[in-house]
């Protein structure tokens, strides 16, 4: 599939440079009858990083589909949520590449969108992004879903991409390649990364199905390998990598999307939480982020 070329770039950049201090996120889904309660799709992911500013929003594009999720960083970038099609986005790094070989290569940045927010403004479903590849240029993990279907894409150096589809089953990733056709390119396979990958498909494995957004919400909470090797990761340190925010979704195979989200919001406090638990109906996309928190407040007060 790579050319010697295009693999002695890969392996000289791998030789140089170290991967160290990587943010490391895991993501996972469920989808079809059986294993999902009611059919449809779950899908899931924490954040893991370096403390730093995030926010829950509610985007409205003058041209394009709204779109709810976590924000993150300075820039207000979209990190992992859902748009009004029902179409679930989130991503992790692929921490087995060299964070300075990883940061010197190309991203995807149109009309001051970034890719992810370029996915939710413009398509509807796994299948319209599959068909504009266009949009895969850095090196990340996608974890893709929409109501019928769950699509694990990994981005090489190049842009060239490995595609899974899970359309009964379940889907799980961390931070290194697990394809046959990128597997070789993996110069540091994090203990983490490896551990998390495992931890999830055996929480999956063992899990009673069908499955609902209260399972994988717990999912994401799991603290079974210690500070660094968990799923949910609380560190070795206040300012290291650590998990800064989960997010479980339902998008059923019919009926309104539920969002389960939470995250931090102060950097310098790991208990400073704020959470949302609640139905999404298309109406709620226009109604404004504070009018959408105090209804999923409301809900949650009522339960």
């Amino acid at each position: 599939m790579f050319t010697p070329a295009f693999r002695r770039f890969v392996w000289a950049g791998c030789a140089l440079f170290a991967a160290a201090g990587t943010p490391a996120c895991t993501l996972f889904g469920a989808v079809g009858e059986g294993m999902v309660e009611g059919g449809g799709t779950l899908a899931a992911k924490t954040r893991d990083e370096h403390p730093g500013p995030q926010r829950f929003d509610i985007a409205v594009p003058s041209k394009g589909y709204a779109y709810l999720g976590l924000f993150t960083g300075d820039k207000h970038r979209f990190n992992m949520g859902f748009n009004e099609k029902g179409l679930f986005l989130a991503r992790s790094t692929s921490g087995s590449l060299p964070r300075k070989e990883r940061l010197a290569l190309p991203r995807f940045f149109k009309h001051r969108l970034s890719a992810t927010d370029w996915i939710m403004q413009h398509y509807a479903s796994v299948d319209e992004v599959l068909a504009h590849r266009e949009v895969f240029v850095e090196p990340v993990n996608y974890l893709l879903a929409d109501r019928t279907k769950i699509a694990v894409v990994e981005v090489m150096p190049g842009g060239q991409t490995t595609v899974r589809i899970t359309e009964h089953g379940t889907a799980a990733h961390t931070n290194h390649f697990i394809e046959p056709e990128s597997e070789a390119l993996n110069q540091n396979i994090g203990s983490s990364s490896a551990r998390r990958l495992e931890r999830i498909r055996e929480l999956l494995a063992a899990a009673d199905k069908p499955l609902k957004i209260a399972d994988m919400a717990a999912m994401t909470r799991d603290r079974h390998d210690g500070p660094v090797r968990s799923i949910w990761r609380t560190g070795t340190k206040p300012d290291g990598i650590q998990t800064l925010a989960a997010i479980a979704v339902s998008l059923p195979s019919s009926g309104n999307p539920s969002l389960n989200l939470t995250w931090r919001t102060d950097p310098n406090n790991s208990r400073a939480m704020d959470s949302l638990v609640c139905s999404v109906a298309p109406e709620d996309f226009k109604m404004g982020t504070a009018a959408f928190r105090q209804k999923c407040s409301a809900v949650e007060d009522d339960h």
